[in-house]
């Protein structure tokens, strides 16, 4: 099962209305899946939040200003007057908040809330890299609603971002794919490249507050004459250089001092020494 597949049953799987076919698959994918984990998680939080909402304080003043609604609406012309029984409907009223709250909670768990698009998850790409960095490259992008574009419908996408998707790599690296990604609300970039079978891939994004890397480590590194960052799995670098308004990102097996240095000025045509920012957004 793919990630977008599983996200869209997670809410039959928590509500126990799979099928045990589809049940056992999609256990599968949660086993080897840390983001689908995270997803399955927050729901699971959300469920149990609206089902125990906790007690909500009720203003003093509230029952009497029913009472007097009920009773200036039985005093109009043309409605026959009736007894008002706060009692009765009391439990309605509780339940109305109740359900009040609990409408509150999901809306705001759905939408893209300030924290949610200040962070960008790397970990959905680096858990799978080792199995197949393509794939692992794939899901990244179902992750960010990755949607196929060119070269220059990337420019104006993203004309805020400082980057280029040449056609050609320094190394021989030939563009195959460039995408429009949605990362919270902000818009992103990314672009496949392959040299002779050899994959490499670059993604842009405006900096973000928080970059999770999952169960992976996150390293100072030297790129050139910039402070950067990277995180290692085997053989594969994701390695981050930032600038006030970009984070590039290289996913590679390149050298990182030889190599990286020369396709980064690629992608970052713009970045000045001066420019760079190191991990935790500093220059």
């Amino acid at each position: 099962m793919h990630c977008n597949e599983v996200e869209q049953q997670l809410g039959p799987y928590v509500d126990g209305e799979l099928s045990p076919v589809d049940r056992e698959a999609l256990q599968c994918h949660l086993e080897s899946c840390a983001s689908c984990q995270a997803e399955l998680a927050e729901l699971n939080e959300l469920v149990s939040r609206i089902a125990n909402p906790g007690s909500v304080a009720v203003p003093e003043q509230l029952w009497e200003s029913i009472e007097q609604e009920l009773h200036h609406a039985d005093a109009r012309p043309h409605r026959r007057k009736r007894p008002v029984r706060l009692r009765a409907t009391g439990w309605a009223i509780a339940a109305g908040l109740v359900l009040a709250v609990g409408l509150g909670l999901f809306g705001l768990s759905t939408l893209d809330t300030p924290a949610k698009a200040s962070t960008v998850d790397f970990g959905v790409l680096l858990d799978a890299l080792p199995l197949d960095a393509q794939k692992a490259f794939r899901k990244f992008l179902v992750r960010y609603d990755g949607k196929p574009t060119t070269p220059v419908a990337a420019k104006r996408i993203a004309s805020e971002l400082n980057f280029d998707t040449p056609s050609e790599l320094p190394g021989g690296f030939r563009l195959q794919s460039v995408y429009e990604l949605r990362i919270g609300g902000a818009k992103g970039i990314a672009a496949a490249y392959d040299r002779d079978g050899e994959f490499l891939a670059a993604v842009f994004h405006p900096p973000m507050r928080h970059e999770r890397f999952g169960s992976h480590e996150n390293y100072p590194c030297v790129i050139g004459q910039h402070c950067g960052h990277k995180v290692q799995v085997g053989e594969w670098k994701l390695v981050h250089l930032t600038d006030p308004t970009t984070c590039h990102c290289l996913l590679s097996r390149l050298n990182e001092q030889t190599e990286i240095p020369a396709v980064m000025a690629a992608i970052a045509p713009k970045i000045s020494e001066g420019d760079a920012l190191d991990s935790h957004g500093r220059p």
